[in-house]
């Protein structure tokens, strides 16, 4: 924890990237408010979503959008030093806090797995209902692994933004 502090220490002195990090929550928190109460409205995402947030959801994008708008300095930072970013782990944050709520109950998950299905008939039955289910019964935990992600990916971030400090060749 100290690792991140001190990073965002360094990075977000600097007026730029205090206001990247403040867009950024703007606009990721926008983007989970609208998308993570997909599970609700048949995989959409839209401002009628926000109707049915709930204090788990409300929380968790909450969440993630302030991981994801204190990475984005850092990454920005590290990109305009030259140095490598760890990009891998956020992007995988990112994606499966979005793609956990709309795959639950969207036709997105049926259509991939009928195309699967017509190339290979023996994997059929109702293996796409079930792994809706699955998504849907576990989204919390999904969400978390998102969350989890992102902070991980802060923290890799932020220790390459301590070691461009350290290292000056």
């Amino acid at each position: 924890m100290n690792t991140i502090t001190s990073a965002l220490k360094i990075v977000l002195i600097i007026r730029a990237y205090q206001w990247i990090a403040i867009i950024s929550f703007v606009a990721f928190l926008l983007l989970y408010l609208m998308t993570l109460p997909a599970s609700y409205t048949g995989g959409y995402s839209s401002f009628e979503a926000l109707q049915y947030l709930n204090l788990t959801l409300t929380g968790f994008s909450v969440l993630m959008a302030a991981l994801a708008a204190l990475l984005m300095p850092l990454i920005v930072y590290l990109i305009r030093r030259g140095k490598k970013s760890s990009k891998s782990s956020a992007a995988s944050g990112v994606l499966i806090g979005l793609l956990a709520p709309m795959l639950c109950c969207s036709p997105i998950l049926p259509i991939a797995v009928g195309f699967v299905v017509s190339l290979m008939p023996a994997l059929g039955g109702t293996f796409g209902i079930r792994m809706q289910g699955f998504i849907a019964t576990h989204q919390v935990e999904f969400f978390i692994t998102a969350s989890l992600l992102l902070l991980f990916a802060l923290y890799q971030n932020a220790k390459k933004v301590i070691n461009s400090i350290n290292c000056q060749i």
